[in-house]
């Protein structure tokens, strides 16, 4: 399947379709029709906007109900929850209408039943959403993410797309599949993503987007964002190790007692784009701690790290300034080695290191 804006089904009509929708006084005001004597019937539902069979529907979306009998119809419900929809835009073998947000998705019958004057029917249809998503990494340095909703009991694919067909910088990335149940689907997120969007897609034909997966800004995924240069006091590093690594390469910082690894920003990074850091780290030794400082140690957090495996940090930009001062830019940022064991070399590693 291919993400694009690229449309079968009319955009006009779509949008008359929707706004429709929010111009009734009631959700559920249906005039006076007039029809047939026999119950509705269903023969197939689309997704509105290419009008694409499906037997499954996300919620808040728009779908095109063909079957006939629907000239009195009274009454759309999505898993017993009422849907709204236009009289006015109905026909007797033709009618749209969109999946209320409240509808329940998992432990259902998985029914839509469409009710007129004469009589009512049911469907096989069951309801998709993506509610959140979590992410991990395996003790084998493996980057995971579990998306969060249903139902995805007959998730076929999922894939991570960057970009826009329009800007001529579209990439979809298939990601391998590790575990489906009814309310989660667990991936491993493709080599080289920063910034994407996540679309699961089923063997009935829907397909869920997720909210924004990855970095605003990043400073290091596998290679240094040629927007910053490196430096360093007291020891070594190595931007191109390869294990541990969440991906082809991380960084290794080799480390005297209180030395530290920079980074130094040579474009303009305004702070207030920004609403936090984020950076995996991977430790060594029992208690390690690291002082992340910003702008030349104007600020300061301190984090503990975990011995053999890589634990992932997200901390908000404001907890550097709690009582105000902020920069208008950030310049600099510092990994400062803060164990204070006595020992003759501390190592960490850092990966996965940016903005959001």
């Amino acid at each position: 399947m291919k993400f694009s804006s690229n449309t079968k089904f009319p955009l006009l009509l779509l949008l008359l379709v929707i706004c429709s929708f929010t111009s009734c006084e009631s959700d559920f005001d249906v005039e006076e029709i007039k029809g047939g004597s026999e119950p509705p019937v269903i023969t197939s539902v689309s997704e509105a906007r290419e009008d694409n069979p499906v037997t499954q529907g996300v919620l808040e979306n728009t779908y095109i109900i063909r079957g006939k009998n629907f000239s009195s119809l009274t009454e759309i419900w999505f898993n017993g929850v009422r849907a709204s929809f236009n009289p006015a835009l109905t026909q007797d073998d033709l009618t749209f209408t969109s999946v209320p947000r409240n509808a329940p998705y998992v432990g259902q019958e998985n029914t839509l039943r469409l009710v007129n004057l004469h009589g009512e029917t049911t469907y096989d249809f069951s309801l998709l959403t993506i509610e959140d998503f979590t992410e991990a990494t395996t003790t084998e340095g493996i980057k995971t993410v579990t998306l969060i909703g249903g139902d995805f009991s007959e998730t076929s694919k999922v894939t991570f797309v960057s970009g826009t067909a329009e800007d001529g910088n579209l990439v979809e990335s298939e990601a391998e599949i590790l575990s489906v149940s009814e309310t989660q689907v667990t991936v491993k997120v493709p080599d080289g993503i920063e910034q994407a969007y996540i679309y699961l897609e089923t063997a009935r034909g829907a397909v869920a987007q997720s909210e924004s997966y990855g970095f605003s800004y990043s400073i290091f995924i596998d290679a240094l964002n040629p927007d910053w240069e490196m430096s360093q006091w007291g020891g070594t590093f190595d931007v191109e190790n390869t294990d541990p690594a969440l991906g082809q390469y991380s960084i290794a910082s080799y480390r005297e007692g209180w030395s530290g690894l920079t980074f130094l920003s040579t474009t303009n990074i305004p702070y207030s784009d920004y609403q936090a850091l984020t950076v995996s780290l991977y430790g060594t030794v029992e208690g390690q701690l690291v002082n992340i400082a910003l702008n030349d140690f104007a600020a300061s957090v301190q984090v503990k790290l975990i011995k053999g495996q890589w634990t992932k940090y997200v901390i908000p930009l404001r907890d550097w300034y709690p009582t105000g001062g902020a920069p208008a830019l950030i310049t600099r940022i510092d990994f400062q080695e803060a164990t204070n064991t006595a020992l003759p070399q501390y190592i960490f590693y850092v990966d996965d290191f940016g903005f959001l």
